[in-house]
């Protein structure tokens, strides 16, 4: 093959290499990883629906560098009559793989729970209807250090 025709050949295979990378990159959701996705996602709440209350959230902050590193949140689902315990990492934290759980505790049935080496969110939902819940959310340092916690060790939101 002529020199020419070989350089036509990569120049076009560059272009059109970096036309589509740029259309994949457009078209990535910017909020891939929001609260929203979490709930809809089947490795999150799975409530195709989209529709939830936030009940209760706190952030867990990493203390001894003075970041936070994810926030834990307690939903709820009035048609699925389900919880959901989503441990979302944020700022540094989010995309950052470390261990991550979520911990969803029904009076009177047993624990569900999510835990692992996430780089976005655990979560954990359950049939909840005319119970009451606790929860815990947990997430490890940046770096592979302690784990820092938060949730409610009290029975609550008894629907």
């Amino acid at each position: 093959m002529p020199r020419t025709y070989r350089r036509i050949l990569q120049r076009t295979g560059v272009a059109l290499g970096l036309a589509l990378a740029s259309i994949v990159f457009v078209t990535s959701p910017a909020s891939a990883h929001d609260l929203s996705s979490a709930v809809v996602s089947e490795q999150g709440c799975g409530w195709p629906n989209g529709s939830y209350s936030v009940l209760d959230w706190a952030d867990i902050p990493d203390e001894r560098n003075n970041i936070t590193l994810a926030t834990a949140y307690l939903l709820w689902n009035g048609q699925y009559q389900e919880n959901c315990v989503v441990t979302r990492r944020v700022g540094q934290a989010h995309g950052v793989t470390g261990f991550t759980e979520a911990i969803l505790e029904r009076q009177g049935r047993a624990p569900v729970s999510d835990s692992g080496a996430y780089a976005h969110y655990a979560a954990a939902s359950a049939y909840a209807a005319n119970t009451c819940v606790r929860w815990w959310g947990s997430v490890q340092t940046l770096g592979g250090g302690p784990i820092w916690g938060t949730g409610r060790s009290t029975w609550g939101n008894c629907n």
